[in-house]
């Protein structure tokens, strides 16, 4: 088992294209994980307009239902907004074609160097420097993309508690509306009839 260290250039390599890779998969998980909202966001919108309509049209009138709706609203917007900057596609960085290493900067390196394993260490400190940038944007990319999810999440679940009021009020909410029986007895309308 060799040890390892960070003198050793090919180390250095691996480890960098590991945590590229590890980076590149999280965003891609995080991305995945949208459905969760997006299922969060049909359960509310299921009783959005009944519940709004019983507000703006006066059918049930309460301070609290109007506070808790208005905390609904606020929370659920700030929900969307993160959700929409979660979707707006970001440059995720990758790394260029292995032929400028092995052979651009290879040749322009040989034109003023004769050592090779100077030239082989340079090739490698470029490359490592290539994955370094990589690493660091696509490190931020995740940490950004991570952030919106959460907060998005977050949000949407928050502002499920003063939904769920506002639904109870909606459902408890009694008709006043007085509906009208008409009870016809076949018998007497037909002697009436007869009468005519």
């Amino acid at each position: 088992m060799s040890s390892k260290s960070f003198y050793d250039l090919d180390y250095i390599i691996e480890i960098n294209e590991q945590r590229l890779e590890q980076y590149t998969s999280a965003y891609q998980k995080v991305l995945e994980r949208l459905t969760n909202i997006i299922l969060i966001y049909s359960a509310i919108t299921i009783f959005i307009v009944p519940i709004a309509h019983d507000i703006f049209f006066l059918e049930i009138k309460s301070l609290f239902l109007d506070i808790c709706f208005a905390i609904f609203i606020i929370l659920f917007i700030i929900s969307v907004i993160f959700t929409i900057k979660l979707v707006i596609p970001i440059e995720v960085a990758y790394l260029e074609i292995p032929k400028r290493y092995y052979q651009d900067y290879r040749l322009t390196y040989e034109q003023t160097i004769q050592d090779q394993e100077q030239i082989k260490k340079l090739l490698k400190a470029s490359y490592i420097n290539e994955l370094e940038i990589a690493l660091n944007t696509n490190e931020r990319v995740f940490r950004r993309k991570s952030s919106f999810y959460y907060n998005a999440l977050m949000y949407a679940l928050l502002s499920a508690i003063p939904y769920v009021i506002c639904l109870g009020f909606h459902i408890s909410k009694k008709d006043d509306k007085i509906q009208k029986i008409q009870l016809v007895n076949p018998e007497i309308n037909g002697k009436l009839h007869e009468i005519d």
